[in-house]
């Protein structure tokens, strides 16, 4: 395990496993799976995480703000944060942002036309271009949380460039689990990537969802699809989200 990896651990204090970069993807991901199987009767949910040392300096940094660094403060800190997002009203939020963004926009239509078809990000896909390249290990750890929105709060990034505070993760990750079954799957220090079983499928639902996520994380539209409906043409049946803030 590499130093980055254990500063990490050490701080969500679970189970994990490891794997180098001469392990095939498709054993990672098999593996994923057969976790994320057990893990609905053993009471845990596995995230896949990419060890880096800005990743394990966000976990020192957070510790060293906590009081004394003991588990039961982590555990605190954790509540606290679920706390905090059980007040918020994620559609509200989500709403809210969406009108500040399109303000930016005044002259470029970022609402844009929907396609047929557009290329996604899926976890083979992310893995298979970036394992071995950008780092060399991943970490699968398999988390205790209760319900699967609030491993937003047990990897509590946000709060910079623009990326939402954990507490609004928190929030929104349960509104989309409510309506498509969506749940955390990977981690890196600026990005999120989701797995969900309910996909949207009309015309109205994706546009509608892609607007949620260009709320949630404008970078995917203004660094990626260029306009929320090329967004929306990608969400169309596609059972894996990808977010992230640079």
């Amino acid at each position: 395990m590499s130093e980055e990896s254990k500063r990490i651990i050490d701080f969500l204090n679970c189970d994990y496993e490891t794997f180098g970069s001469d392990d095939d993807i498709e054993k990672v991901i098999k593996r994923f799976n057969e976790l994320s199987a057990k893990g609905k009767t053993e009471g845990f949910y596995p995230v896949i995480i990419i060890p880096t040392d800005t990743f394990a300096e966000l976990f020192d940094i957070i510790a060293d703000e906590i009081v004394d660094s003991t588990q039961k403060s982590v555990i605190s800190y954790r509540n606290n944060i679920i706390s905090k997002a059980n007040e918020i009203n994620a559609e509200k939020f989500l709403r809210d942002k969406l009108n500040q963004y399109l303000g930016y926009y005044n002259d470029f239509d970022i609402t844009g036309s929907l396609k047929r078809q557009s290329e996604t990000i899926d976890l083979l896909g992310y893995l298979t271009r970036y394992y071995g390249r950008d780092f060399d290990e991943i970490v699968i750890a398999l988390i205790p949380a209760e319900n699967p929105w609030e491993l937003a709060a047990w990897i509590p990034i946000g709060g910079v460039n623009d990326c939402p505070r954990p507490e609004y993760q928190v929030a929104v990750f349960r509104y989309w689990h409510d309506k498509y079954n969506a749940v955390p799957i990977l981690a890196t220090f600026d990005t999120w990537m989701m797995s969900l079983t309910k996909p949207p499928v009309t015309d109205i639902e994706v546009e509608s969802l892609a607007k949620e996520q260009f709320a949630f994380c404008s970078d995917i539209v203004s660094q990626g699809s260029e306009t929320i409906l090329g967004l929306a043409s990608g969400l169309r049946n596609s059972t894996t989200w990808f977010f992230w803030w640079d």
